[in-house]
Formats: C-alpha cells, structure tokens, sequence
C-alpha cells in the first residue's frame, strides 16, 4: 500500500493510518544487510518477518518491569511511588502510552493481580472494583488492540478475581488475559472460576506455570498472544519459517532433513540476527530508551524468536501422513522440531541473553494472509482428531519450544454446565506436556482467531465496511475468511 492509498482509505481511522504511513517510511530504506541466499528465501516466502519493517527501530516485544515502575516510579514520567489505588491505576494508565510494540500499543501491561492487590486495602471495596473497572475499561478504550495482554496468577488474589469478573461482565476483546494455571499454586476453586468464565468470554486462557517456569524461571510473562518471555526483557524480532513451502523445496524427506532444512534454518537465524543487531547497534534503542535508563527492561532479558508454522503439511507433502491421525507422522514431526532446534542452537543468537545466547525457538500462531497451512504444529482446522489424541500429539510436540506454542480447544455451549469435566480436561492437557491451552464455546461473542479475540459483532461491522476502533478486527476477519477459523472441532465434554 502507498502514501496516497494509506492516506485515502476508508476503511481505517487516523491512529491505523499513522502506524501505516510510518512503516511506509521505514520501508523507503533498504532491508537490514543479508546474504543473497537469504534474500531469496524471503523473497520466496520461506521465510516472513510479519511485516515488521526494513529497519527496526524498537524490539518487537517489550515487557515491561511494572512492578519495579510501581515500586520506584519514574522520573522521566514524572510518577512519584503509588501510595493508594487511585495512585497505582494512575501511573498504570500513564506509563502504558509510553511503552512500544511492532503494533504501536503495549503487548504486555503487566502481571495486573498481583500488583493491584498491594493496593486493595488503601480504599474500600466498593472503590477498589470501580476503580479496576475503570483500568479496564481505560485499557479497551485507548489501546485498542487484541494484542494487549494481561497477566495473572499462578496464586489467588482479590484482584485476580476483581479483574476476571469484571471482564465477564464488560465481554470486552481487550485486553486479552492469560491465567499462569499450576495444581500446586492454583487453588481449584479459582481455576474452575477461570475455566467457567473462558467458556463464557474465550478469556484468560490457561499456561502451564510448571513447564515454563522451568524454561524462563519464575519471572517470565505471556505478550501479545502466546509469547512466553521474561519480564524486563522481551523480543526484538519474530521471523518465521514456512515449513510447507520449505518442504515443497526439497527432492524427498531425507533431502528435506538433511539440507533443505539446515539450509533456510541458517537463513531463518541470519535474519534474526541482522534484525537484532540493527535494532541495538543502529537505532540505539537501548541507549534512548527511558524504560532501559531506569532499569524497566535490560538487554540481558532479552532474546529473538524464531518461528515456525505448518508443520502439518510439511509432514503431510513429505511422507503423505497426516499428524494427528497416523503416529508415524508424529514421529517425523519430532524429527523435523528436533533438527530444527539443533540448528538453531548451533548459531549463536545476537543479543539472546536472556535465552542464554541462543535464538528462542517459537510455534507461530499464524496471521490473516495464510492460507492453506496451518499455524504452528497445531492440527489442520477440519482435520482434527479426538481431544484426547490432538493433546497427546501436541503434547509431544510442545516439549521443543521455549518462546511460545499453543493450541486452541473449542467446546460446545452445554460445557458451561460441565466445568469440572472441563478442568479435568485441561489438568491431562498440562500433564502430557502442553504449555498454553486456550478455550473458548462455539456460541462465545468472542472468537478466538489465532491467540488474540475478536467479537463477532465487530467483525459483521468490518464486513460491512464500518471503521472500527480495533485494528485487530481487519486481520480478525481476513483470518476467518482465509484460515477457515470458524470450522475448528468443536467439542463436547463428557
């Protein structure tokens, strides 16, 4: 899209606009310096940084230290420390204007619970939900993103519950909401309150706390939709490898393994690391950045994602198997994850600190221009086979990623009356090794595209040719049309 298209269109309001004129002008530069063969592999479509632009002036993923923020205030803001609840919803409110994204908005606005819940006491009951709302609310309203993402648990707090059913009452797609869900931290009643009200709102879906902790240490947060990093840190980049296109590439399976694989791997890697390197080296961003001069973020929790998706017609072009169906093609789909990773951690990753030096290796969920592959190592939507299987073979298949790998579960309305058949559900989940579990009822308000909502409303608005608030509802509506979202398995708890 040019200047004039940018500017002329109708579809879009003046924020949406801005954010498009200005990766326009990014783009009249040239692309970070790359290697012939890597230029190739981008240019073919094996490789997509998701539009993240020519030259990156700022890490795609900031997740913010907002409990030090509260702690300390800010003198760049000009916040002194919170000393009640009007105080900390305040500098909340304030800080988040500050901190950017690839989406122009916050993708992380913190572990909300457990910071608000220091506050509680400080005014009354009754003030402290109008005031939560009110945060809430402020959040939907001026940053109108599905990729704003919130925080909570693992542990129970007042807040914790405060925030869930407010969101219940309010249906809101923004911001979307992730539960760190542990047997051992998570009372049961609280997580069956959580289950109850994603059944109602798609929201919060459900992390397995245990599993990433271990990976990240207990310090780590979910941005935007599946994003698994540390606080204080973040992503500079995600650029993805299309293993379809890839595998389309190579003469047979073995040829795929042995080099077609190793080969875009290196490029995948290549990328990432220009990108990275740009964004520290040339645009300074470290060194101009409020959030890194008072200790909010530090380049040494920081790290890159590489990330891969369709996994299932690789496999499925390859070998004519079908994951999830037949166990040999899970066993090749190991095989493909597991070279992946060994190539991956064979290249040193520019300013991967905070994975230990090594690129993230990250399932990407998908975007709204793909079409007839399927995100990350999910299961082909139409295509999958019973909820106690598609665990079992995701299961198997999260184990090798670090940054970020999820699966979507859609259940019949009649779930609602059935939450503890639905907890069991996602206890096996957790138990056999997946990280998110994201649910959602085929009858919701809300839809769960790729890890980010949309309401059903806004996007018969969109289909209309009415301009919305939200961005998100465009690729919302594009991803229903293109990824057949709307056809996902939909289940019955028994």
């Amino acid at each position: 899209m040019n200047v004039f298209e940018i500017i002329s269109n109708t579809n879009i309001d003046y924020k949406e606009k801005r954010h498009l004129l200005a990766l326009a002008a990014e783009n009249t530069l040239s692309y970070v310096n790359l290697s012939v063969k890597t230029e190739k592999h981008l240019k073919k479509g094996i490789l997509c940084d998701i539009f993240e632009g020519h030259a990156p002036y700022r890490p795609r993923y900031i997740l913010p230290d907002y409990e030090k923020y509260i702690k300390n205030g800010s003198e760049y803001l000009g916040i002194k420390p919170p000393k009640d609840m009007y105080e900390v919803v305040n500098a909340l409110m304030v800080i988040y204007q500050y901190v950017p994204s690839i989406t122009g908005y916050p993708v992380y606005v913190g572990q909300l619970d457990y910071i608000l819940e220091n506050f509680l006491d400080t005014v009354s009951e009754g003030e402290a939900r109008n005031l939560i709302k009110m945060l809430l609310i402020n959040i939907e309203k001026t940053l109108p993103d599905a990729f704003v993402h919130m925080n909570i648990g693992p542990k129970e707090t007042r807040a914790g519950r405060i925030i869930l059913e407010i969101e219940r009452e309010l249906k809101k797609a923004v911001p979307n909401i992730s539960l760190k869900y542990s047997k051992e931290e998570t009372p049961l009643d609280f997580a069956k309150f959580a289950a109850e009200v994603a059944l109602e709102i798609g929201k919060p879906y459900f992390v397995n706390h245990e599993e990433i902790k271990n990976l990240l240490g207990e310090n780590y947060g979910i941005a935007s939709c599946y994003n698994t990093l540390k606080i204080g840190g973040g992503s500079y980049t995600l650029v993805r490898l299309n293993l379809k296109k890839a595998s389309q590439e190579a003469k047979d399976y073995r040829d795929f393994i042995n080099n077609v694989l190793p080969n875009v791997v290196d490029s995948l890697c290549e990328v990432i690391n220009a990108r990275a390197k740009f964004i520290v080296e040339e645009a300074k961003y470290f060194e101009t950045s409020f959030l890194a001069k008072e200790g909010l973020i530090d380049i040494n929790n920081f790290t890159s994602m590489a990330g891969i998706f369709g996994l299932y017609e690789c496999i499925e072009v390859l070998t004519g198997l079908k994951l999830g169906h037949d166990e040999e093609a899970l066993k090749y789909g190991e095989e493909i994850l597991g070279k992946i990773k060994e190539v991956i951690d064979s290249n040193e990753g520019y300013g991967c600190f905070g994975t230990e030096g090594k690129i993230g290796f990250h399932a990407q969920s998908g975007i709204d221009s793909d079409i007839d592959v399927t995100a990350g190592v999910r299961i082909k939507i139409g295509n999958e086979p019973s909820i106690y299987n598609q665990i079992k073979t995701e299961g198997r298949l999260h184990k090798y990623f670090n940054t970020g790998v999820s699966d979507i579960y859609v259940f019949d309305k009649t779930a609602r009356q059935n939450v503890d058949g639905v907890m069991k559900i996602i206890d096996a989940a957790m138990k056999s090794g997946i990280k998110v579990f994201a649910l959602n009822t085929s009858d919701s308000e809300l839809i769960r595209i790729t890890g980010y909502l949309v309401k059903r409303s806004d996007i018969e608005k969109y289909n209309r040719g009415e301009v919305l608030r939200e961005d998100t509802v465009k690729l919302g509506a594009e991803s229903i049309k293109n990824n057949k979202t709307l056809d996902r398995r939909v289940r019955e708890v028994e």
